[in-house]
């Protein structure tokens, strides 16, 4: 399906990068899409205009909720801004065309957040931090890596190696950021 949309294809990469074999997944060539005709129109979009615009696409079995989660992502990514009216909620443009990934600079924010928090620092606590500074869901493995690779670099001390609970602790002469 990917590989017949045009449109998707000629958008500009709505901050989304290609996989390693140089193609778009399918909801990346989606998004993009939807993104495209919103800059085309410049109209705000709404649910049930995204769904209007994927019922003319290769898209058009999409359901609301789609639409919903598409609207949701442009958002999060800045491309659309959300704005609450008495008739629901409305999307529209952003005013930076290629805005900066959330998940960019997590390592720093996250490392400023458990150095100004302090503490101890398990998976839990991480993965809620991280959540609330990016506003996407990440991976309890993810966390693990992330404190671990934290320790390695001299950020962080480890402690409970052996028992059920294993946390970290800010290590105050800790290495660079």
């Amino acid at each position: 399906m990917t590989d017949t949309v045009q449109a998707g294809a000629s958008v500009p990469a709505a901050g989304h990068r290609p996989t390693p074999g140089g193609k778009f997944t399918g909801a990346e060539v989606r998004r993009n899409y939807l993104l495209a005709v919103a800059r085309h129109t410049g109209t705000p979009l709404t649910t049930g205009l995204a769904l209007q615009i994927y019922a003319v696409s290769p898209w058009r079995t999409a359901a609301r909720s789609t639409a919903r989660r598409d609207l949701r992502d442009l958002a999060r990514r800045a491309y659309l801004v959300p704005h609450d009216t008495e008739a629901g909620r409305v999307y529209r443009l952003g005013s930076d065309p290629n805005p900066v990934h959330p998940v960019r600079r997590v390592r720093q924010s996250l490392l400023e957040v458990i150095r100004g928090e302090g503490g101890e620092w398990t998976v839990g606590r991480l993965k809620r931090a991280w959540h609330q500074a990016t506003g996407t869901h990440v991976l309890r493995m993810s966390c693990r890596r992330f404190l671990a690779d934290l320790h390695r670099d001299g950020h962080l001390d480890r402690h409970g190696d052996g028992t059920p609970r294993r946390f970290y602790t800010y290590r105050e002469t800790g290495g660079d950021a």
